[in-house]
């Protein structure tokens, strides 16, 4: 849901992590944003947990990954960023899976408030 509160967010243990989300349908993504609470209303600790380093992937249904790009979200650009993935025109997915490969220092926690992944309509 959309929500930007400060504390309302999926946080998971560690500076790692990573969550598959089951799209409405089938799509050839093209970009994924990411969305973290304004830099004015999180408290320094909290900037710490911002995701760093994103690893994104397509899965198929047998479950096979298929690498769509890594990215830097970037703590000192606007709370919401527009990454690019690189689109296989043949390949529709289901479900992309998000990866968090490194925060900006917290060792304890990361947050992730909101991801949403765009494309095109797979037709069947």
């Amino acid at each position: 849901q959309p929500d930007t509160t400060a504390g309302d967010c999926w946080a998971f243990q560690g500076s790692k992590g990573q969550v598959v989300i089951r799209l409405p349908a089938r799509i050839w993504p093209s970009a994924l944003t990411v969305q973290h609470i304004f830099k004015s209303g999180a408290a320094a600790c909290s900037i710490s947990s911002f995701p760093r380093s994103i690893a994104v992937s397509g899965l198929d249904e047998e479950g096979k990954d298929t690498p769509l790009g890594t990215f830097t979200y970037d703590i000192k650009r606007q709370e919401i960023q527009v990454f690019s993935l690189k689109s296989e025109r043949y390949k529709a997915y289901k479900y992309i899976k998000i990866k968090i490969l490194s925060n900006w220092g917290n060792s304890k926690y990361t947050c992730l408030y909101r991801v949403q992944v765009h494309g095109k309509r797979a037709t069947q």
